[in-house]
Order: structure tokens, then sequence, then C-alpha cells
């Protein structure tokens, strides 16, 4: 009699799934991307580094690999600050950050004393100046011992910044008009000349402390740039002003 056959086992095969936790990982990583994609594209001319940079620093070591594998990799969005040329390198965008910090601290007492404010822009930030704290009425000589003390202190912070810093003065007035009869007028006929001395003045003054000419500029802008209304005496104020853009330059 015949042996019967010797039946072999089937080899088992591998079923490899993927755990359920991995899907919703994955879901959530797309509607994440799908959000800054939208960010992204809707951002105005006008946003500033430091809000780019936020948005930026989402997609910095949350796109990245999982144990057992890569399941999402860098994109694009995740260098966009440095392959868009309009917009600072993330180099920079650090630099202004800690350099704007760096001068809030310094000038912290000024500020605090409405001497003195600090914005940012788009490239650095911005200092404006009471021009009250360094002007007597129609002239362009820096009188006060207190506005010499606090612009010392202004051209000192920029004297320290990297040469590739731009540093420009822009000098504004209010609407009042210079009197034709006056001394003044003999030398600064309208509110042109005067803006653009006061800022003139300015840059001496920073040149005098060591900072290099060849990084600043110097403008008036006469009144015709005003930030508050001239109908009151506070707003005329605040629109006696210096102006200062401090920009780094790529």
């Amino acid at each position: 009699m015949a042996a019967p056959p010797v039946r072999r086992k089937k080899k088992e095969e591998m079923v490899y799934s993927t755990p359920a936790w991995m899907i919703t990982y994955g879901d959530m990583n797309s509607l994440l991307l799908t959000f800054f994609v939208m960010m992204i594209a809707t951002l105005s001319k006008n946003t500033s580094t430091s809000e780019i940079q936020l948005i930026l620093s989402a997609f910095k070591g949350s796109l990245g690999s999982l144990e057992g594998g890569n399941t999402l990799t860098k994109g694009p969005l995740a260098e966009f600050g440095n392959t868009i040329e309009s917009l600072p390198s993330q180099e920079i965008g650090k630099r202004l950050a800690k350099e704007l910090q760096r001068a809030a601290q310094i000038l912290s007492p000024e500020i605090r004393a409405r001497k003195v404010r600090i914005q940012e822009t788009q490239k650095g930030y911005k200092i404006t100046l009471s021009s009250d704290l360094f002007f007597r009425p129609g002239s362009a000589e820096i009188d006060f011992e207190e506005g010499r003390e606090t612009l010392t202190k202004v051209g000192l912070l920029l004297k320290e910044t990297p040469e590739n810093v731009k540093i420009e003065v822009i000098g504004h007035t209010d609407n009042t008009p210079i009197p034709k009869t006056s001394e003044a007028a003999k030398i600064y006929p309208t509110n042109w000349e005067l803006s653009t001395a006061r800022a003139c003045g300015v840059v001496r003054y920073f040149e005098a402390l060591g900072i290099n000419p060849t990084r600043m500029y110097a403008e008036g802008r006469g009144e015709y740039e005003p930030i508050e209304s001239n109908d009151t005496p506070e707003g005329r104020a605040y629109n006696r002003r210096i102006d200062i853009y401090v920009s780094w330059i790529d």
C-alpha cells in the first residue's frame, strides 16, 4: 500500500499593517500643512519679519521622521525664508529680533519716559525721538543737555551695529510755518529746510561719536508726513520728530 502524500505546510505570510494612530497623525499633519500654506499665501507685503519667522518656525523640527521610517520630509515651505529673495534669511531674522530686544533694553528708561519710541520695520527697526528734546522752535542746533544725553545713548547703540547696517535719519516738523520776518526764516525759509537741517545735525552728532558716515543718510520731509493731527498742541508735538531707520542690508 502506497504511503499517503506528505502535505507541506504553507509558509506563513507576514502581514504588515499600519497602526491606526499613524493614519490619524498623517491626517493631522496634512491639515496643518494646508493651514500654513493658506497662511503664507495670504501674507501681506507689510507682514513683519517676526511674524513670518513665527509661521515658518512651525515647520522646524515638526516635519521629520518617526521611528521605523520617514513619514514626512522637509519641503520647500520649510526653507521658505531662505528661498524667497524679498524676505530676510532666518539668520538675519534672528539677528534683527536680538538687536531690537537689545535696543529696547538699553533705551528702556527713555521709552518709559516717552522720550523715545521703537518700532519694528521690515528690515530692522525705527527709533523715533521728539524734536522738542533737542531743538528750540525754528532752530536746528542741538541745545538741550537732556537731549544730548539721549542722543549720545542712541548713537553709542548704533555705533555697535555691524557695518552692513544702514542708518537713515529723517527730520519732520509740524505744519506751523516759520514767520517770514524772523531771523530763522533767513536760514530756513520753510519747514523743508528746517527738517533737513535737523536731520543733518543728528547725523553730524553721530559722526562725532565715531559712526562711519558712509553708513548714514539724512533727509527732511517737512510737515508732509504727520503721524497725528496738527489741530491740537499734542498732535503737533508728536509730529515734530526725528525718525532713525536702522536697516540690515543683505
